[in-house]
């Protein structure tokens, strides 16, 4: 069986612009989730067009619960929910995935423009490095998958995202979902055409894959600036982790998922057991 990894975000879809409706108590948000989904499922159908018998989505929004189960197309399986090990890239371990495509990505936390840019959790991290390099969501992200032999065949968000994934998927297939003018504004093309474009470079990146995966040498040093001077304090306790500053820490390992576990603990972890989404 021939599986895909579709990781999913929303704030890279076209019409997405508010950081209001990014939540489920956004006025706008009902639409949001419908977008997203429908991007998803243009991905999906050249997935399967080009010979995949299956897609694993994995919602990597907020809560992740965005994407509709109800409007899916058929043999799309869905991953729901946090915390989970390896955020938005749950299942690339497995053997039975030959490769990833980010869908509604956006820019790494501080770019200039970039519309919604951050890195994983805008309300913890400033910034990620990876081996000094600074890590956009999809940095990283490629990193992991090219830890696993898993290369990165296709990619849609805005033009800094692009740019971006360029960086680490020059091989892909890629579709600018959307113009940004700043951190929250977008012009964009009207979902559906913007799903056309998406099914049309899809299915041409799945049909005849060209890119290679990304490979990050080991160890993986991660720096992280917090937003916060207590965050790197307390992470600090570990034995394994070193302050570097005010704002910063560093903690290094052996392989990509560690260094993904270690993510998702920072931006996770709450003493109650509660996710904080």
């Amino acid at each position: 069986m021939r599986r895909l990894l579709v990781s999913v975000d929303m704030e890279g879809v076209a019409g997405v612009a508010s950081t209001v409706s990014l939540m489920p108590s956004g006025w706008e948000y009902t639409a949001y989730r419908r977008w997203m989904t429908a991007e998803l499922n243009a991905v999906s159908e050249a997935a399967f067009a080009a010979g995949y018998d299956e897609v694993i989505a994995a919602d990597g929004h907020g809560n992740a619960q965005n994407i509709d189960p109800d409007l899916l197309v058929d043999n799309v399986q869905l991953i729901r929910s946090f915390p989970r090990p390896l955020l938005q890239m749950q299942m690339i371990d497995d053997p039975s995935v030959d490769a990833c495509a980010f869908v509604g990505y956006h820019a790494g936390a501080g770019t200039a423009d970039g519309l919604l840019a951050h890195s994983y959790s805008g309300a913890a991290l400033r910034s990620i490095r990876l081996n000094g390099e600074l890590a956009s969501e999809g940095y990283f992200n490629a990193a992991l998958a090219g830890s696993f032999g898993k290369p990165v065949l296709f990619v849609s968000g805005d033009e800094y995202t692009i740019e971006d994934a360029r960086r680490y998927a020059p091989g892909a297939k890629f579709v600018t979902t959307k113009t940004s003018f700043g951190f929250k504004s977008q012009m964009a093309l009207p979902p559906a055409q913007t799903c056309g474009a998406l099914r049309e470079a899809a299915e041409a990146a799945f049909s005849q894959p060209s890119a290679v995966s990304f490979k990050v040498e080991p160890p993986f040093v991660v720096d992280l600036e917090m937003t916060s001077h207590g965050a790197p304090e307390m992470l600090a306790y570990l034995p394994w982790v070193e302050r570097l500053d005010g704002w910063s820490i560093r903690a290094t390992f052996d392989s990509m998922a560690d260094a993904m576990r270690f993510i998702s603990f920072v931006i996770m972890y709450q003493p109650n057991g509660q996710t904080p989404f």
